[in-house]
């Protein structure tokens, strides 16, 4: 059996480069990809090697990664719709990695898998009998370090949809991190007439300007929000951090009839919402965990090639994943809009 080398989570806060993960073997609707670039997701990836992700989590040890780009080398025997040399984002394996191992989402290792979607379809399969849903193709003429952060744009452009983001609407952000700030892009996009974004770190307040063009940063390790706001109130106030606390301070600034959005990953520790600490007469959105980004992900390549979209703005780093515990600490320590791992 041929192995290959991948990051593995083997307990919480252990992390690992392994090289005994098996290399997975396409059946005959798949194809395998060889894995070029992946993410480093600050919200899922930090939680699971934090422990505190219970959702989706397939154990320990778990192989980490979703936001993997890659090329077709190989396909099975009844694949008709995939070509070699094809690209496609968040490449997977299958549950039974092999070796004790699980994955979560498993785009962190050398090669990965695709499916043929249309051809299992065209020959009566259904759709819960497909088993990687989850995979997007992209242009050639697109790097795979930005296709890394394709999968993170698309959930940010389903989110702005989601949430009601458009004419009229005062949207207030908390994070300006890389979904932070895509998140203020897509609504500035989507043609919010106001977006306020909240941090406290200084760099990220810059390019939450220089890039989505917000209309005012605050700064909360230096001034209170309140004062900075000066009264103003909003329709939308959207926690892309992760916390609840946020989501009690940010109902207080809504208007009547606003929305509240959860878009922030919560730990396992903090999901209980007392809802009676809530403004009155405003809603709750809770999406934690993305909806509607793959059918909305043709559009948002469209934007990128449009030139409205710059991948590269919301990556700051591309590291060889062999010296992952340095790429780890520039997401902990906030040194990094993000970190894009090479595996090429």
């Amino acid at each position: 059996m041929e192995m290959m080398e991948a990051i593995a989570v083997l307990s919480a806060g252990d992390v690992q480069l392994v090289n005994d993960v098996p290399k997975p073997i396409p059946s005959g609707y798949e194809a395998l990809i060889q894995v070029h670039a992946c993410g480093i997701c600050s919200g899922t990836d930090s939680q699971i090697i934090a422990g505190t992700l219970k959702t989706g989590f397939g154990g320990f040890p778990t192989i980490l990664g979703h936001e993997g780009a890659g090329e077709v080398v190989a396909v099975g025997n009844k694949v008709r719709h995939i070509q070699i040399g094809d690209r496609y984002i968040h490449p997977n394996l299958h549950t039974d990695v092999g070796n004790g191992y699980s994955k979560t989402h498993g785009s962190m290792a050398q090669f990965g898998l695709v499916c043929d979607r249309q051809a299992m379809l065209e020959d009566g399969y259904s759709e819960d009998q497909i088993p990687f849903l989850k995979q997007h193709s992209f242009p050639k003429t697109m790097s795979y370090h930005d296709a890394s952060v394709l999968l993170s744009l698309a959930e940010c452009h389903s989110a702005a949809r989601n949430f009601g983001a458009g004419p009229n609407v005062d949207i207030l952000i908390y994070g300006a991190g890389p979904m932070g700030i895509a998140l203020a892009l897509f609504c500035k996009l989507r043609g919010a007439r106001t977006v306020v974004q909240v941090d406290s770190v200084p760099e990220r307040l810059a390019l939450s300007k220089q890039v989505a063009k917000t209309d005012q940063t605050i700064n909360f390790a230096q001034e209170n929000i309140a004062d900075a706001l000066n009264g103003l109130k909003f329709d939308l106030v959207i926690d892309a951090v992760g916390q609840s606390s946020i989501l009690y301070e940010g109902s207080s600034l809504l208007k009547p009839g606003g929305k509240l959005g959860s878009l922030g990953v919560l730990k396992c520790s903090d999901q209980l919402i007392d809802t009676s600490r809530l403004q009155g007469n405003t809603s709750l959105h809770m999406l934690n965990f993305p909806y509607g980004e793959y059918d909305i992900m043709d559009e948002t390549i469209a934007l990128i090639e449009n030139g409205d979209v710059n991948p590269k703005d919301f990556y700051s780093h591309v590291i060889d994943y062999h010296d992952f515990d340095t790429a780890l600490r520039l997401v902990h320590e906030k040194k990094a809009i993000k970190v894009i791992l090479s595996f090429e």
